[in-house]
């Protein structure tokens, strides 16, 4: 009897067993590898998530960068897609038209996540007609660094508009000897875009494509002037034609940090380039100004990661309960990402040095958000906007010209 017993509890033990891991919940995601990599601050949120919730078991597949958006792309394509991908925000217009994300509006609501929390321009880099499909990690806002020693020396101040840069930029410069008042460079499609094009247009009020993303609107009206003032500039000698034409971005924190450039557009990670390499310190050595449009607003391109639910998840609403306790605990978003994050609640505990001030101020701008709204040929377009630009720097086409050549090549890549 005894025996018995002991048979029948043994038996209990192994089937209890076996219903607690069939009652596991398995999220996969495919991510960048170093979003979770071993000892990283995600590998250390998964484990706090687990303790909180042992029913859940994450699936990790981490890939290169260079690697990341093909790999996405065929795991959709094959209908085997994860539940979670972190997604380039430059990349998510195309998986939507592809239809490969799953819309998280009801998803949402169920969980309960106020989306408010977000700063406006970085909630819109993931909403495609009055639908959510994907919620935004970080970004980064971009500023003019101005030289200190070098000004000093010129007698001169900073410019703090857009209209007084190309002024300055020439008063600094002294080509004769090598030094410019603004280095700048083209030489690589998305530092074209959001650290000159598209920070000179958002501030500006101008256009590339209009807001649905349906139509190209950078040959209309004012919004040619996106290329015509960086034309203008240029042609008065204020910056080095080498780099500016096959400069991929390096070339601005090199020329500035050898005091052979007066300014530059750049990020707040720049910074750190600065000191490591350079020696240069904020506020000893430089400052940071955002530059004023034509009706004095500010305004800042920006980029970032995005949470995206494919349409193959196997457990969406686990999903994204957990994608909403990484963003919305805002300690949890700042041990996530070591750039700006999306929300206000964890930019404020983080960043916390003066320097980083006015690259917080810039998140809440009403224009900025990214220079040419979500759409699913976004990429191409960076590309095609780069090339026609470089011929208008060249002379080979008038700005009028780039731009109608760059409406005419990006014809079907917007949404239909």
């Amino acid at each position: 009897m005894r025996k018995l017993s002991l048979l029948l509890v043994l038996a209990l033990l192994v089937i209890a067993t076996g219903v607690r891991a069939q009652d596991k919940i398995v999220i996969s995601m495919v991510v960048g590898e170093w979003w979770f990599a071993e000892d990283s601050p995600g590998a250390a949120l998964l484990q706090a998530y687990q303790e909180e919730h042992p029913e859940i078991e994450f699936d990790i597949r981490g890939v290169p960068f260079p690697e990341l958006d093909s790999t996405q792309l065929a795991t959709m394509e094959s209908g085997q897609g994860p539940d979670i991908m972190i997604v380039n925000s430059v990349t998510v217009g195309s998986f939507i038209d592809r239809g490969y994300l799953l819309p998280m509006d009801d998803l949402l609501a169920n969980n309960g996540l106020d989306t408010t929390m977000f700063y406006p321009g970085m909630y819109s880099s993931a909403l495609m007609a009055g639908q959510v499909w994907g919620l935004p990690i970080d970004t980064g806002t971009r500023m003019l660094y101005w030289n200190k020693a070098m000004f000093e020396e010129a007698g001169l101040e900073p410019p703090t508009t857009w209209e007084e840069l190309p002024a300055v930029a020439l008063e600094m410069t002294d080509a004769e000897n090598g030094i410019y008042g603004l280095v700048a460079t083209t030489g690589e499609r998305w530092v074209a875009l959001y650290e000159h094009l598209g920070m000179y247009a958002l501030a500006n009020g101008l256009d590339f494509v209009n807001a649905e993303a349906t139509e190209c609107v950078l040959n209309q009206g004012d919004n040619v002037q996106i290329i015509q003032y960086w034309v203008d500039l240029f042609n008065s000698g204020a910056m080095s034609q080498d780099i500016l034409l096959t400069g991929t971005g390096g070339e601005r924190e090199q020329s500035f940090g050898n005091n052979v450039a007066a300014m530059y557009l750049g990020g707040h990670w720049s910074a750190d380039t600065l000191e490591a390499d350079y020696g240069m310190t904020f506020p000893d050595d430089y400052g940071v100004i955002s530059l004023e449009g034509s009706d004095g607003s500010t305004a800042s391109s920006t980029g970032g990661w995005i949470f995206t639910i494919s349409r193959d998840a196997a457990h969406p609403q686990e999903t994204m309960d957990f994608i909403a306790w990484v963003l919305g605990e805002a300690e949890n978003l700042v041990q996530f990402t070591n750039i700006m994050p999306s929300t206000e609640a964890a930019t404020l505990i983080t960043l916390e040095d003066e320097f980083y001030t006015p690259f917080k101020d810039l998140m809440a701008q009403p224009n900025t958000r990214h220079p040419i709204p979500l759409n699913p040929g976004l990429p191409e377009q960076a590309e095609v906007v780069r090339n026609v630009f470089q011929s208008a720097l060249l002379g080979d086409m008038t700005a009028q010209e780039a731009a109608d050549s760059f409406c005419e090549q990006i014809e079907g890549t917007l949404f239909q």
